[in-house]
């Protein structure tokens, strides 16, 4: 009897291992920024990898990018994925409150600019 119960056994100890959990930030970021590190990181590192850099192996794109800045990826675009995902993303609405994903963005915002990413000003219209 207990020859049958190895093979799943053996099966739920590799599932637990190969499940490290995300992956830790390795920046440190004012008080007001951690909640959302820390929202960030218990879900979304696991793809966007720390820090929102997705070095390496990381299957989704790093957030740290022009791509994303306000001017073209608003709050509520980042808002509007985290809730419903996208065709490459599942939503992750479940996992967080409003409150979190706000602290996310935050986090996010806060991110872009200490690593020197801004918007582009609008160019003003000659009149």
């Amino acid at each position: 009897m207990k020859t049958k119960n190895y093979p799943l056994i053996l099966i739920i100890v590799f599932f637990l291992s190969s499940c490290g959990g995300a992956p830790p930030p390795t920046l440190q970021v004012p008080p007001e920024y951690q909640a959302g590190q820390t929202h960030f990181h218990t879900i979304c590192s696991n793809c966007h990898g720390p820090d929102a850099l997705s070095t390496g192996s990381y299957k989704a794109p790093k957030l740290i990018d022009e791509e994303y800045l306000p001017g073209s990826f608003s709050d509520d675009d980042i808002r509007e994925t985290i809730i419903n995902g996208t065709d490459k993303m599942p939503s992750q609405g479940s996992k967080f409150n409003k409150k979190q994903i706000d602290e996310i963005i935050k986090y996010l915002r806060y991110s872009q600019r200490a690593a020197g990413l801004t918007a582009e000003p609008e160019e003003e219209e000659e009149e």
